[in-house]
């Protein structure tokens, strides 16, 4: 093993402590989805160019983290705005700099009437922002139904705005359980299978004690890297030492 080799072990495992331990705060996170760090195997410029498969003097890197789109399971929580989907698709909400896309549906009425998000985003529908005037409705019953479609009685007020994408790797996390597309060429289009379940949420696909067995074998990777890393600085001294006589 290489001095190269130790440091970035050490890298990696400290960036997989990382994903560990937010997907670990985010346990509890409605329409969270858990992250997974990826890894690549880099070469030196010697071993590049030989064109072998040779591992001398390679080491690993953090490639990039992927989203595990997987889904969790749906909560009832009998609030008359929360609403989960069955399937694939997401709710879209009204961004600072677009349209962003999320599986959390605890959704909630503002002060203008505007279904909004548990922080104050905007729930989109097929015509924009959703207005739900119960005050002034006769029947002030909420009905959201499988589609989407939104009632106060028997008044469609809008239809919630359900996407899908065809390569979900595009789909980068924005904090809240928000996603943005990165890719215009991964256009939205229409969910194939889905159901709205209203007076439900999804929560959080992470699976809590696989991350504890994950956090267990990362700190003791770390652990090992770091001892090979203090003989080497060992070694070095001693070398160093050795060449003044």
């Amino acid at each position: 093993m290489s001095f190269f080799g130790t440091v970035s072990g050490k890298f990696i495992n400290e960036r997989r402590f990382e994903v560990i331990t937010n997907n670990m705060a985010n346990a509890l996170t409605a329409g969270y989805k858990a992250s997974k760090p990826a890894f690549s195997m880099v070469a030196s410029e010697k071993v590049a160019n030989t064109g072998n498969n040779e591992l001398r003097n390679t080491y690993v890197g953090v490639y990039d983290t992927f989203t595990d789109f997987s889904d969790a399971p749906i909560i009832e929580s009998g609030s008359t705005f929360d609403c989960a989907i069955d399937g694939a698709g997401f709710f879209v909400v009204a961004g600072k700099n677009g349209d962003m896309y999320t599986r959390n549906g605890q959704f909630a009425l503002d002060r203008s009437n505007r279904l909004v998000t548990t922080s104050g985003d905007a729930v989109l529908g097929k015509g924009g922002e959703i207005i739900i005037d119960v005050d002034s409705a006769k029947d002030k019953t909420v009905t959201i139904e499988k589609d989407g479609t939104i009632f106060v009685g028997k008044d469609p007020v809008d239809t919630l705005r359900i996407v899908d994408f065809e390569d979900k790797q595009y789909l980068r996390p924005a904090g809240r359980s928000l996603f943005v597309n990165v890719n215009s060429e991964n256009p939205e289009k229409a969910p194939e299978n889905f159901s709205v379940k209203q007076g439900s949420y999804e929560s959080s696909n992470v699976n809590i004690f696989k991350e504890m067995i994950e956090m267990i074998h990362t700190l003791r990777a770390y652990e090992c890297y770091t001892k090979v890393d203090q003989f080497f600085s060992d070694m070095y001294t001693k070398l160093v030492d050795l060449g003044r006589f």
